[in-house]
């Protein structure tokens, strides 16, 4: 349950349902709950914010989807937004995220023990969450480990899901009932 409820699919126009309609066919159930049962309140803010999301799933994209999926726990994990958490850590699994890096990024531990290429990233997304921004060490490592493309995607994706979060915890949209989170 949210704090707004899914909109009526039967109440929104003819170009509203198509948007609706577009966003379901990749994201299932999105019209009953989740961010986007949110978002649907305004139509062209959901199409939009979809737009952003669907660029990281499509080919066009340096990141492989485990990489993706690594970014995303990060940096929901370090929102606390226990909604996306559940969602994306089955998708992690679907992806090939190492399950040892998952548990990592699930206790907030230590990224000693994550590959160059993981480390990178969650470090990113833990302190672009933790302090807004980027310190040169960090920039230059991920810079040098991901690639200036990669990194650009990767701190964009991350930025997205800080809007996935605010979404999930400012709404109080809640995990599925049994799911584990962290």
């Amino acid at each position: 349950m949210a704090r707004l409820p899914a909109i009526d699919p039967g109440q929104l126009s003819t170009d509203d349902k198509a948007i609706l309609d577009k966003i379901v066919a990749v994201r299932p159930g999105a019209a009953t709950g989740g961010p986007f049962a949110i978002l649907m309140h305004r139509p062209k803010l959901a199409d939009r914010a979809a737009a952003l999301e669907d660029y990281f799933r499509e080919s066009g994209s340096t990141l492989s989807g485990a990489d993706r999926e690594l970014i995303v726990l990060a940096t929901v994990r370090e929102t606390g937004a226990r909604y996306p958490w559940v969602r994306h850590e089955i998708r992690a699994a679907e992806e090939g995220v190492r399950p040892e890096a998952l548990e990592i990024v699930r206790a907030q531990g230590s990224t000693e023990k994550l590959t160059e290429r993981e480390r990178a990233f969650v470090d990113l997304a833990r302190e672009l969450v933790r302090t807004h921004g980027l310190s040169d060490e960090q920039f230059n490592r991920a810079l040098k480990t991901l690639g200036e493309d990669t990194l650009i995607e990767a701190v964009a994706l991350a930025g997205h899901y800080t809007l996935v979060s605010f979404i999930a915890n400012g709404f109080a949209i809640a995990p599925p009932d049994g799911a584990r989170s962290f």
